[in-house]
């Protein structure tokens, strides 16, 4: 069956009888019954006769595979020949060939006119075309597979051109298949008005069994061959028109009936019998009647009330008259308050331009330093760190040194006493050690000697002095820490590396525009910027061992001065944001530096660094509030101090009370019972600083009742009273008075003192007079 349907062509419909039709019906089944007799024995003529394709089959037996070809392949195959013929043939003089014409087949269809070229042929001879797919069905793929089916075609259909020219050797173009397709897409939108084409049937079945089907149908079924499809098409219109309307009209009486019926239930039997009959009749759709509204007098058009409604009218448009006065007033004015605003504002926008200006250039320039000073605080804290070290190395070995001379002269004398002999090479390094700890104390006596100092205890001076080879080792590293020191800020401009330039340009901001500054909180950013800057100068600041005021820096006046003018009164300078600027300096980076001192490098028994740092403590706790209780850091430094204390106490006490040390000839005795009165004077020098109940536990307690009252009572009498004193002259007279149980144990001993006294004896004199003040700073 072909892909393109029959073009659409109004027959005439010839009009026969019944007889005329049932003897055309014969004739033409007669016809093809013949036909196809004739072809089927023309066939079996021409069929050889079955050989066996395999070697192992039987004649009996075997069966013969045979591929069937399509009808496609069998015309392309014929048109193969036919070109292969045509090669053979001899070809003409190409003038000739020039001077005849080439016939044009023109194919006309309903919105196509397709002009083929019968002679046209191949550049070069090539195999016949195979095609596939939709080229495939739209070439005739499907159609009638051999001559029969082409002999079978309906004598009343029109040829079909297309089908013609494809069997004719044409090849279809693009525009051949197009046309084809759209005649075949109009045929169905048309529906019934083409001669439908045959159906596929099963093998087995020939044409005389559809003309035994097309007889039992009926003339009803036939297809109207003069059916005109606008015709068609308005009948199908009208139809469906009235088939809507009667269904509407249907639904319109189900709608009514169903009203009525909710009426009927709406009223009850009692009332229904006073329902007059013009009640129902309204709502009766078969019941017609015109009624007319009745007139109420009073919405009757006289003139009193179109007056009314025209005073009425006039008074809303005299409102709203007034009202839109009202605005054109409020907005006159209000333009006016935006001109007056606007000119206000030419004033203020040179003002405002150079405001911007400023702000863009501290934006930079904030940015560019907390940039600069993020790059340089870890160079600045490696540097604390080596110059700390550097300076805790030289105190630990101080310290040390000192612990070992005590060492040395307690193995010294528990050996003579003894009598046990030490190996020569021990003893060549204590005697070296012995030799320099002497010579130290001569050039120390001969100092004071020559500064006409008075009396002097032995072993109340600090032994700090250092050989001229650790003097000079120690300053070739203090002076490489100051040339990296130098290098930090070498590749800065001057203005992020001084506290003065940077709080010029912070004191500018708050003199342009004072509530920005404040809502920035600058007054709390400044600490933490100049903070570095002054960690760098304070690296080898040392408090302990040199009398450098910060007072007299030159940072410390630039923060002291920031923010003062010569008119500044007491009361703006209690406003002042920037007041405690100084203060927070001191607490949050002075503090934690002599915190680090006190733990590295203070040693609690040299009675110089202690009252340094005693009297730089004092002096910043009076001058700067926020050093208070409250302060973080202040209660950091002294835990620091009491850890420090305890730790002299533990291992720097150490006073022989056997009788054997005391009543030897050596000092050593004597000089170990000065420096336990030495660091007794030093934990008393804190005294108002730190909290007394924890003064009073290290030093009346853990050295006044262990150690230094332990070795009085083994003392001579004299000596005894004359230590004694010394310790009432130590201890605070606040401390002495109210006979706390701390001093019970002081107060025995001088009653025990006083007791073995002779007021006879010229030699108890001294001690009887020195007793009594004793006893009279107890009893006040």
């Amino acid at each position: 069956m072909s892909l393109f349907r029959k073009p659409k062509k109004s027959i005439q419909r010839r009009v026969f009888s019944e007889r005329d039709d049932d003897d055309e019906l014969m004739d033409v089944e007669e016809s093809f019954s013949t036909e196809r007799e004739h072809k089927k024995k023309d066939k079996s003529k021409h069929v050889p006769k079955k050989q066996p394709l395999l070697s192992f089959e039987t004649e009996e037996e075997g069966e013969v595979f045979q591929v069937k070809k399509s009808s496609h392949s069998k015309r392309v195959m014929r048109l193969f020949e036919k070109e292969r013929q045509k090669k053979k043939e001899p070809k003409p003089e190409k003038e000739e060939i020039k001077s005849v014409k080439e016939p044009v087949t023109e194919i006309v269809t309903d919105d196509l006119v397709l002009k083929v070229n019968s002679n046209h042929k191949p550049k070069t001879p090539s195999p016949p075309l195979i095609l596939s797919g939709r080229d495939a069905l739209c070439a005739g793929k499907d159609d009638l597979s051999s001559d029969e089916e082409d002999s079978a075609r309906h004598r009343f259909s029109k040829p079909d051109k297309v089908k013609i020219l494809l069997e004719s050797g044409v090849i279809p173009d693009a525009a051949m298949i197009h046309a084809a397709r759209k005649r075949r897409q109009r045929a169905r939108e048309l529906g019934g008005e083409f001669v439908p084409l045959e159906e596929e049937e099963p093998e087995g079945s020939g044409r005389m069994h559809r003309e035994d089907n097309q007889d039992e149908v009926s003339d009803e079924e036939r297809i109207d061959m003069d059916a005109n499809p606008e015709v068609r098409d308005q009948e199908r219109r009208r139809e469906q028109f009235l088939a809507a309307q009667e269904s509407d009209q249907e639904a319109d009486q189900e709608l009514d009936e169903w009203e009525n019926q909710q009426i009927r239930k709406g009223v009850t039997g009692a009332s229904a019998a006073n329902i007059q009959p013009e009640y129902y009749n309204q709502f009766d759709p078969t019941v017609v009647q015109v009624q007319t509204p009745a007139v109420d007098p009073s919405t009757q058009r006289t003139p009193e009330a179109i007056i009314e409604k025209l005073r009425e009218k006039f008074e809303s448009v005299c409102a709203s008259r007034n009202s839109h006065m009202q605005q054109l007033i409020t907005v006159q004015d209000n333009l006016i308050e935006v001109n007056n605003e606007l000119e206000v504002l030419k004033k203020r926008a040179p003002v405002a331009a150079e405001r911007f200006k400023f702000y863009q250039e501290l934006r930079g320039y904030i940015t560019d330093l907390v940039e600069c000073l993020d790059e340089k605080v870890g160079i600045i804290s490696d540097l604390e760190q080596r110059a700390l070290n550097l300076m805790a190395h030289k105190a630990e070995w101080l310290i040390e040194r000192r612990r070992q001379d005590v060492r040395d002269q307690a193995e010294e004398l528990t050996s003579m006493a003894k009598g046990i002999v030490r190996r020569a090479n021990e003893d060549e390094e204590k005697v070296r050690r012995a030799a320099e700890r002497e010579g130290r104390r001569t050039r120390r006596r001969r100092a004071r000697e020559q500064q006409g100092q008075p009396r002097h205890v032995e072993g109340m001076s600090s032994d700090d002095e250092i050989t001229q080879q650790d003097t000079l080792n120690f300053d070739k590293e203090r002076e490489q820490l100051d040339g990296e020191i130098q290098e930090v800020f070498e590749d800065v401009v001057d203005d992020y590396t001084s506290v003065a330039n940077i709080l010029i340009r912070f004191e500018q901001w708050r003199e342009t525009d004072m509530n920005t500054y404040t809502d920035a909180y600058a007054t709390l950013c400044l600490p933490r910027i100049v903070g570095p800057l002054i960690r760098l100068n304070l690296i080898f600041w040392d408090p302990l061992s040199e009398s450098v005021e910060l007072e007299k820096l030159e940072w410390y006046r630039t923060l002291a001065l920031y923010g003062l003018h010569d008119d500044e009164t007491e009361a703006a300078l209690s406003k002042d944001p920037d007041i405690n600027l100084l203060p927070t300096i001191i607490e949050k980076i002075i503090i934690p530096k002599l915190d680090k001192l006190v733990d590295r490098c203070w040693d609690p028994l040299s009675s110089s660094q202690t009252l340094k740092l005693v009297g730089i403590l004092s002096r910043y706790i009076r001058r700067f509030p926020s050093l208070g209780p409250a302060s973080k850091p202040l209660q950091n430094l002294f835990n620091a101090i009491l850890h420090k204390l305890k730790g002299a106490l533990e291992n720097d006490v150490f006073i022989p009370v056997t009788f054997k040390l005391s009543e030897s000839k050596s000092s050593f005795f004597q000089r170990q019972f000065a420096s336990g009165l030495k660091l007794l004077r030093n934990i008393t020098c804190w005294q108002g600083i730190l909290n007394d109940n924890m003064l009073k536990e290290i030093a009346l307690n853990s050295l006044l009742n262990r150690y230094l009252l332990s070795a009085v009572k083994v003392c001579q009498i004299t000596d005894g009273v004359a230590k004694v004193g010394l310790i009432s002259h130590i201890l605070p007279r606040i401390w002495l008075q109210g006979n706390t149980p701390q001093l019970q144990m002081f107060s025995v001993c001088v009653t025990n003192f006083a007791q073995q006294l002779d007021k006879d004896n010229p030699l108890h004199f001294e001690s009887i007079e020195t007793l009594s003040n004793v006893l009279k700073s107890l009893r006040n």
